[in-house]
């Protein structure tokens, strides 16, 4: 089974700081290509801020995302999961929990932030191989051993 830290392996961690507008932490989400950020101050997780926060918190609020802090509108109370755990008890976290996006940490420090994406897409990719496995052992012909 995998663990977190492996999948994290090569993910670059994007974050922002709870004093930026929403305008500029969208955009920075935009830019990354991704869904959801974490929010630290002085290297301390404070907070997520997720597409759903900004569509909820802001926009379906009439809100002006150029004067609204991303501090006033993220996510303050954020589940994690360490980079020891598998990625099948990340997954149960996640659908538990309700959220799309969990940071992940190792012995105090911020590595990352996985999405059920990434989890489902690894998950496809196991299931799979297993699948080529399966496949494989019931094409197998022994050859024929005569004596």
């Amino acid at each position: 089974m995998a663990q977190l830290k492996s999948l994290m392996a090569g993910k670059r961690l994007t974050y922002v700081s709870p004093d930026m507008t929403v305008t500029e932490v969208a955009k920075k989400m935009a830019d990354a290509g991704i869904g959801a950020v974490v929010v630290l101050e002085e290297e301390k997780l404070k907070g997520i801020f997720t597409e759903r926060d900004l569509l909820n918190r802001v926009v379906s609020v009439g809100k002006d995302p150029k004067a609204v802090k991303v501090s006033e509108v993220m996510t303050v109370d954020v589940c994690v999961c360490n980079a020891e755990d598998t990625y099948e008890y990340c997954l149960a976290q996640m659908k538990q929990i309700g959220c799309r996006h969990m940071p992940v940490v190792e012995e105090n420090r911020l590595l990352g932030i996985i999405s059920m994406r990434d989890l489902l897409k690894y998950q496809v990719s196991v299931k799979e191989s297993e699948i080529k496995m399966m496949d494989s052992l019931y094409r197998y012909q022994p050859p024929n051993m005569e004596i």
